[in-house]
């Protein structure tokens, strides 16, 4: 019943407008009385007991004060990873595109390169003489324990041997990067390719490489984003740093996306401020949020500061018209009527119910209606 009397207040205001703007008032039985730059609204005690309808004064209300601020969504340095090579090499193969999903391990693409073969080689010729050396090591060490060679020979035998050793690491952790087993590797199974792994779990969202083409150790394959721990990373200007707290709540929106709001709060606050006066701000999005947005998004702000008391209406006080807001003050009272004059005005925000409401002191005495 207050829904369907809410849109036929609605259109008379609107048909109540026009006949304004065209200067054709006329007399009739309607509730609405049109005056120069004024429109009454008249309700009959009747109808406002009917539909439940009551009268309020403003009230002081608690809001917090609202910071302003730009920033971006993003992921934490561990949910985004750039994909590069340990050597150089050409795509053999790339089945991945952009949006593709990938865990952790997983085999991103094969890189081809002749001198994996050449670094396969040295690693296996350096095991054998490595082997050797040890054993030559060991000998001569005996000798020396027993007096029969020289410590010079000695000291050559365990200097030959530690330098073997310190090459023979070094091209076992290159094999290693590269994705080669050394504890498996025999000059039976050596192979000119190797494959590039995902080093995180998430989606593949850059790619610059294609089949074919050759990769630098200096340049990106790709970056691969793990979007489960979306973040704010939010700049405000340093004359607001000081109200800012861990804990506060904030509201935001995407623009380039739609005009819903969506909640984060702040979980970290910059301890230093950078060239262009600015505070970097850390907030956590809502769990149930996580999955709407994509890092790098550009978002808009407000930061709900401090609370102080600001004048306010129940937000059932307010009706939109054309993204106007307007409040109904009473005027007059009779044993059979009420009168209401229709008064735009600037809303702010709503907590617990009630609407921030830009109105003089001297209104705030006044009583208006709720509830149509």
């Amino acid at each position: 019943m207050m829904a369907k009397s809410h849109h036929f207040l609605i259109f008379i205001f609107i048909i109540a407008q026009f006949l304004a703007c065209k200067g054709e008032a006329e007399e009739s039985e309607d509730p609405i009385e049109i005056t120069e730059n004024t429109i009454l609204l008249r309700i009959s005690k009747q109808e406002f007991s009917d539909l439940n309808m009551t009268i309020d004064t403003v009230h002081l209300a608690p809001f917090p004060s609202v910071i302003t601020a730009i920033g971006v969504i993003e992921v934490p340095p561990n949910g985004r990873a750039t994909v590069n090579a340990f050597m150089g090499g050409y795509v053999k193969d790339f089945p991945l595109l952009v949006g593709d999903q990938v865990r952790k391990g997983q085999k991103l693409l094969t890189l081809e390169n002749l001198e994996f073969l050449k670094l396969q080689q040295d690693y296996l010729e350096t095991k054998q003489r490595m082997m050797y050396l040890q054993s030559e090591f060991e000998r001569q060490k005996q000798l020396y324990q027993e007096k029969i060679n020289s410590q010079k020979v000695f000291l050559k035998a365990q200097n030959d041997y530690e330098n073997v050793k310190i090459m023979h690491q070094s091209l076992k952790q290159k094999l290693i990067a590269i994705q080669i087993d050394p504890s498996t590797l025999t000059s039976e199974n050596m192979r000119s390719t190797t494959r590039i792994e995902s080093p995180i779990s998430g989606s593949v969202s850059k790619v610059f490489v294609n089949t074919g083409s050759y990769v630098d150790p200096s340049n990106p394959i790709m970056e691969i984003v793990n979007a489960t721990h979306l973040h704010l990373e939010i700049q405000i200007f340093e004359k607001d740093a000081i109200r800012i707290e861990k804990g506060q709540r904030i509201v935001f929106r995407v623009p380039e996306y739609s005009e819903e709001k969506y909640s984060a709060e702040v979980h970290l606050i910059g301890k230093s401020i950078d060239r262009d006066r600015t505070v970097q701000v850390h907030a956590h999005l809502d769990e149930e949020n996580q999955e709407k947005f994509i890092p790098g998004m550009f978002i808009q702000a407000e930061i709900m500061a401090e609370e102080t008391l600001k004048p306010a209406l129940r937000q059932e006080a307010f009706t939109k018209i054309e993204d106007r807001h307007y409040i109904f003050e009473l005027v007059d009272e009779s044993e059979e009527e009420f009168v209401f004059r229709k008064t735009e005005v600037d809303s702010g925000n709503t907590l617990n119910g009630f609407t921030e409401v830009d109105l003089s002191d001297s209104n705030l005495g006044k009583r208006y209606l709720i509830g149509y």
